[in-house]
C-alpha cells in the first residue's frame, strides 16, 4: 500500500478550529473525489508536546493529510485526475507549499474493528522521523523494519502498530533529496485511552526500545492527532 501524506500548516492568521473546519468540510470532499483513491483520512494535530527522549526534529505541523493507493503510479494518475482543484483550494486553509512524503505502509499490529468502531475515539500518536548522522538509507530501514519491530512487540499499552517507510519527499511539486526534507519514515501507534499510552511510554521495554532507536534515529517530531476518517 502506498500512503501519500500531505504535511500541513494552517494559514497564517487562522484559528486551528477553523482550519480543521475547512480543511474537513470543504477540502475534503474535494480530495476525496481523487481518481483510484483506496483510502483517505485528516489528522488534526490535538496536542504537540514533545513525548520522546530523541531531540525535535523540523516537521512542524498543524495536520496531516493520508491519502492511500494500491500504486505509485495509481497515485500519480489520481493527483492528475483533480486537474488542480485539490492544489488550489489549499491556500485558502493552509500553507501552499505543503511538502509530501510517500511512503510503503506496513501494518504491523491491526487495531481491532470493535476499537476502530467504537464510541470512544482512540488515542492516535504519530512520528517522524530521521536518520542519526552516518546511518545510511539501507541500515536505517533494516534497523527499523526488522530488529526494531520485534522490540516493539514486547511494549505494553498500545492497540495498533504501523511504520511508513518514506520513498519519495515532493516538495513544490518536484522530488527533492532527503537533505531537504529529512524524514526516512512515519510510526503510528493506537491506544484505547491515556491511561494505556502512559502505561507503553513509562514501561521498561519502551526504555529499552527507545535505547535502540536511538543508534539509528536522528531527530524526530512527535503529535497526538484527531483522526477524520473521509474515505
Amino acid at each position: 500500500m502506498i500512503s501519500r501524506m500531505g504535511l500541513l500548516k494552517r494559514k497564517e492568521g487562522t484559528t486551528q478550529e477553523e482550519f480543521k473546519d475547512y480543511w474537513l468540510n470543504v477540502h475534503g470532499p474535494i480530495a476525496a473525489e481523487m481518481k483510484n483513491l483506496r483510502h483517505y483520512s485528516q489528522h488534526a494535530v490535538c496536542d504537540n508536546e514533545h513525548r520522546h527522549p530523541l531531540g525535535q526534529g523540523p516537521i512542524i505541523i498543524d495536520g496531516y493529510s493520508e491519502l492511500q493507493f494500491d500504486s505509485y503510479g495509481d497515485m500519480v494518475e489520481g493527483v492528475m485526475s483533480l486537474d488542480g482543484k485539490g492544489a488550489d483550494d489549499v491556500p485558502k486553509f493552509a500553507d501552499p507549499h505543503n511538502p509530501i512524503l510517500v511512503c510503503v505502509k506496513k501494518f504491523v499490529k491491526h487495531t481491532p474493528k470493535y476499537l476502530l468502531n467504537g464510541d470512544k475515539p482512540l488515542i492516535k500518536r504519530v512520528s517522524f522521523m530521521g536518520r542519526a548522522e552516518g546511518v545510511s538509507a539501507e541500515e536505517w530501514m533494516y534497523q527499523w523494519w526488522d530488529v526494531h519491530t520485534e522490540m516493539v512487540h514486547t511494549m505494553p499499552g498500545y492497540v495498533g502498530y504501523a511504520q511508513n517507510l518514506v520513498i519519495d519527499r515532493i516538495v513544490n511539486g518536484v522530488s527533492v533529496h532527503y537533505d531537504e526534507l529529512p524524514v526516512e519514515g512515519v510510526v503510528e501507534f493506537w491506544f484505547e485511552n491515556m491511561d494505556a499510552f502512559n502505561e507503553c511510554y513509562d514501561s521498561p521495554e519502551f526504555k529499552r526500545t527507545s535505547q535502540h532507536g536511538s543508534e539509528f534515529i536522528g531527530a524526530i517530531n512527535t503529535y497526538l492527532t484527531e483522526v477524520h476518517d473521509i474515505l
